[in-house]
C-alpha cells in the first residue's frame, strides 16, 4: 500500500491550536448528543471536535467498573471516517473503537461491527511502516489491533506471522524505549502466544525472548508492563502448552541463558502481595512450569538462587490463598525430581512445613500438592531422613486417608507405603517392625478390602495387591475379598 492510499496527506490542515482548544474542553454524558451531531456535521473541524469529544468520554468510562454503554449506533460513521479522513482524524477514529469494543467486552455484550478490508489495510500499513506515522496513530492502532484479538480470532485476517514480525520490527527500531507503545504490543504478543499456534510451537518464538529481558531491565519500575511480561513467560513455559520438548527445553534454556531467573525471583521479595498479585501469581506459574520439567537440571537452576527460603515464606497463611496453592504446586514439583532436590527439601525442613499443612490446612487443593510432596518424600535416598519422616508421623498421614482420597492422590498414597515398607525391610528389621507395629494400630486390611471392592481402576489395584502379597502372603484376591479380616491377620 503506497502512503497516499493511506490518507495521511489532504487538504485539511489541523492546527496545533484547534488541537489544544480541544484538551482545553471537558466533556461529560450530557454532551453526547451534541458530539453525535457533531461527528456527522460536514465540517472537518467540527467533525473532529466531536470525535474527539467522543473518544474523551469513552476513555473515561473504559476505566469504570461498571462502564455506561454510550455509544454503539451506526458504528459505520467511525469507519467511514476512518477510511476517508487524515492522520488526526484515525488516530480520534481508532481511540474510539477501541473503546467501544473494550467497553462491550468488559459488559460481555456480543455486538459485533466489522472492520471493511479497506480498514484492514490502514491498520496492517501502520504495522509495516510504524515510524512513518504519528505516535498517537501507532499507539490506538495497537490498543485497537489488541481488543480485536481478544473479542474475536482476527489472526487468521492479520496473519500469525505477519503480526509476529510486526512485533518484532517495533521492537528492535526506536520505539524500544517507549513505554507507551511497547505496551500494547506486548500485549499483542501474549494474545499470539495464547493462541498456541504453529509459530509458538517452532524455534522462531526463540527470537522474542532477548526483548523481553531488556524491557525487563528497562522498565522495571512499570508494574503494567512487568505484569504482562511475566504473564508471557508464563504462557511459554506453560506445561500444557503442545509444545515439542526439544523447544520447550531451548525455551527453558533461553530464559535461564538470558539470566532471566535470577531477576525474576529477585521480584518475589520486591512484589506486594496485594497490589501486585497478577504479578507475582505469573512469576510463581513460570518457576512452577520451569520445575514440573522433568530433567532435573531446571529445577537445580532455580534452587540456586535461594528459591526454597522465599517458598517458606509465600507457603506461610498469612498469604492469600492463590498465592499458597501455586506454592504448594512448587513444592510437589520440587519434590517430584532427583533425591538430592528432596534432600534439599528435607534439609530446609520442608517436611514439618508440609506436615503441618496436611493436619492443618482446610482447603483440598493446597492439602493435596502437600500431600504429593511429602509422599514423595519417600524416594529421598538417605535411609535416616526418611526414618525422621516416618517418626513425624507421614504413617499416620497415609492411613487416616485411606478411606478419603481418590484417584492419583490415593494411588500416590499407597505407593509411598510401599516405598516405606520396601526401605524399611530392606535396611532396618527393627525399624520395619516399628513401621508394621504402627500400619497394625489401624485396620488396614479392612481399608484394603474396602478400596478393591469399590475401585476398577487397575493402577490402583496393582498397588493393593502388591502390599497384600508382600506384605501379607495374600495372592488369591477373590478369597480375600470374600474372608474376615482376622482370617489374615
Amino acid at each position: 500500500m503506497q502512503e497516499d492510499e493511506l490518507n495521511l496527506k489532504t487538504d485539511i490542515t489541523i492546527s496545533d491550536e484547534y488541537y489544544k482548544s480541544l484538551e482545553s474542553e471537558a466533556y461529560n454524558i450530557n454532551d453526547l448528543p451534541q458530539l453525535i451531531s457533531n461527528i456527522n456535521d460536514s465540517d472537518p473541524l467540527i467533525k473532529l471536535k466531536g470525535l474527539f469529544g467522543l473518544g474523551s468520554l469513552l476513555l473515561i468510562e473504559t476505566k469504570k467498573e461498571n462502564p455506561t454503554q454510550i455509544y454503539n449506533d451506526d458504528i459505520n460513521i467511525i469507519f467511514n471516517i476512518l477510511e476517508n479522513y487524515p492522520e488526526e482524524f484515525k488516530i480520534e477514529c481508532f481511540k474510539c473503537l477501541e473503546c467501544i469494543e473494550y467497553i462491550n467486552y468488559k459488559l460481555e455484550k456480543n455486538i459485533k461491527y466489522e472492520p471493511s478490508e479497506k480498514i484492514m489495510k490502514i491498520m496492517l500499513y501502520i504495522l509495516d511502516f510504524p515510524e512513518k506515522v504519528k505516535l498517537e496513530l501507532l499507539f490506538y492502532n495497537l490498543k485497537y489491533i489488541n481488543i480485536l484479538l481478544i473479542k474475536e480470532n482476527y489472526f487468521d485476517k492479520f496473519g500469525v506471522e505477519k503480526l509476529y514480525n510486526s512485533i518484532k520490527n517495533i521492537f528492535e527500531i526506536k520505539f524500544s524505549n517507549n513505554k507507551k507503545i511497547i505496551e500494547p504490543t506486548l500485549y499483542i504478543l501474549l494474545a499470539l502466544i495464547k493462541t498456541k499456534n504453529e509459530l509458538v510451537t517452532s524455534e522462531k518464538i526463540l527470537e522474542i525472548i532477548p526483548s523481553l529481558e531488556i524491557f525487563l531491565d528497562k522498565f522495571q519500575l512499570e508494574a503494567e508492563i512487568k505484569k504482562v511480561i511475566l504473564n508471557i513467560l508464563y504462557q511459554l513455559t506453560e506445561v500444557n502448552i503442545d509444545t515439542p520438548l526439544p523447544i520447550k527445553r531451548k525455551i527453558m534454556d533461553k530464559i535461564i541463558g538470558l539470566k532471566m531467573l535470577p531477576k525474576l525471583i529477585d521480584n518475589i521479595d520486591k512484589l506486594d502481595i496485594t497490589e501486585q498479585k497478577d504479578q507475582l501469581m505469573h512469576l510463581l506459574r513460570t518457576v512452577g512450569n520451569i520445575c514440573a520439567m522433568e530433567d532435573g537440571f531446571y529445577t537445580d537452576k532455580i534452587l540456586e538462587f535461594n528459591f526454597l527460603d522465599k517458598l517458606k515464606i509465600l507457603i506461610q497463611k498469612k498469604y492469600p490463598f492463590e498465592t499458597r496453592k501455586e506454592s504448594a504446586w512448587i513444592i510437589s514439583n520440587i519434590a517430584a525430581g532427583t533425591s538430592q532436590q528432596l534432600i534439599k527439601l528435607y534439609e530446609n525442613n520442608f517436611q514439618d512445613i508440609l506436615i503441618d499443612i496436611i493436619t492443618n490446612e482446610e482447603d483440598n487443593a493446597i492439602k493435596d500438592n502437600c500431600l504429593w510432596a511429602l509422599y514423595n518424600y519417600c524416594n529421598i535416598n538417605n535411609f535416616e531422613y526418611l526414618e525422621n519422616i516416618v517418626e513425624k508421623g507421614i504413617i499416620d498421614i497415609i492411613m487416616k486417608r485411606l478411606n478419603t482420597d481418590t484417584g492419583d492422590i490415593l494411588c500416590c498414597s499407597l505407593e509411598a507405603l510401599y516405598k516405606i515398607l520396601c526401605e524399611g525391610k530392606k535396611k532396618d528389621p527393627a525399624f520395619f517392625n516399628i513401621i508394621e507395629t504402627k500400619i497394625n494400630e489401624y485396620d488396614i486390611l479392612n481399608d484394603l478390602k474396602s478400596l478393591l471392592k469399590n475401585n476398577e481402576e487397575e493402577m490402583l489395584r496393582n498397588k493393593i495387591e502388591i502390599i497384600l502379597h508382600n506384605y501379607y502372603g495374600i495372592d488369591d484376591i477373590q478369597k480375600f475379598l470374600d474372608s474376615n479380616n482376622e482370617d489374615n491377620k
